[in-house]
């Protein structure tokens, strides 16, 4: 037998593994971005279901149902501050939802839904908070539900109970304090808004605050939109 007719057998069994490679490649890179695509598809779903949700311009009892693929779905602490000068002069516990699939977060807080990549967070939709006349509108959503987390497979049920109310403050020179994980997208929101921003841990607990300053406020209007929230299968 002559090298050239060894050679034959050879190339086409080289030809055989190379392709088998291949397409091996080629299945675990189309199955990563199918379900690459699926977590963001359940993402940008899980950030719609929860504005609608917690809406704060209703009152009374509502009930929406959230279905979950995968992924897991739980509340955290967080808290808004409002400060005169360095004097806290309102803090509320508002509590907050983090939704994690994939790489991917949703994350929502004081009223504000942010998408979180992984590679940077984006405004899902902002909080509600204005400047007019020198005089500062603070919405404030607060929560007010239990330790929860609830993993994928499944539909969650979001119930509330809607209260509003109200308070003025007057001073010298107002800054609100957000708690948050994503405070590069507060500080970008904020500064749209005119203010200036730092970063400090208020109760050192481990997540920081982004504090922005209005200092030619003089009057602050708090709205609190208590939720009453239950969270259950």
């Amino acid at each position: 037998m002559t090298d050239r007719a060894q050679s034959a057998p050879i190339g086409v069994a080289i030809l055989l593994a190379v392709t088998v490679i291949s397409m091996s490649a080629l299945t675990v890179a189309v199955g990563s971005v199918l379900q690459e695509g699926a977590s963001e598809a359940e993402a940008r779903g899980v950030a719609a279901s929860l504005d609608a949700a917690l809406d704060t311009e209703r009152s009374g009892p509502h009930e929406r149902r959230l279905a979950l693929r995968e992924g897991r779905l739980r509340t955290v602490d967080r808290s808004v501050r409002i400060l005169d000068g360095t004097d806290v002069v309102f803090e509320r516990p508002v509590g907050g939802f983090v939704f994690a699939t994939g790489d991917r977060r949703v994350r929502y807080v004081a009223g504000a839904t942010v998408g979180d990549t992984g590679d940077g967070a984006f405004l899902h939709a902002p909080p509600s908070m204005s400047v007019r006349d020198r005089t500062l509108f603070v919405d404030v959503a607060a929560l007010g539900a239990p330790a929860v987390a609830v993993d994928g497979g499944g539909t969650v049920t979001l119930r509330t109970n809607v209260t509003h109310d109200r308070q003025q403050l007057t001073g010298r020179g107002y800054a609100v304090a957000v708690e948050t994980r994503t405070p590069g997208v507060w500080e970008r929101w904020f500064a749209d808004l005119g203010a200036t921003t730092t970063r400090r841990s208020v109760d050192d607990d481990g997540v920081p605050s982004v504090v922005a300053q209005f200092p030619d406020v003089r009057d602050v209007y708090v709205f609190v939109h208590d939720l009453q929230l239950e969270v259950g299968r």
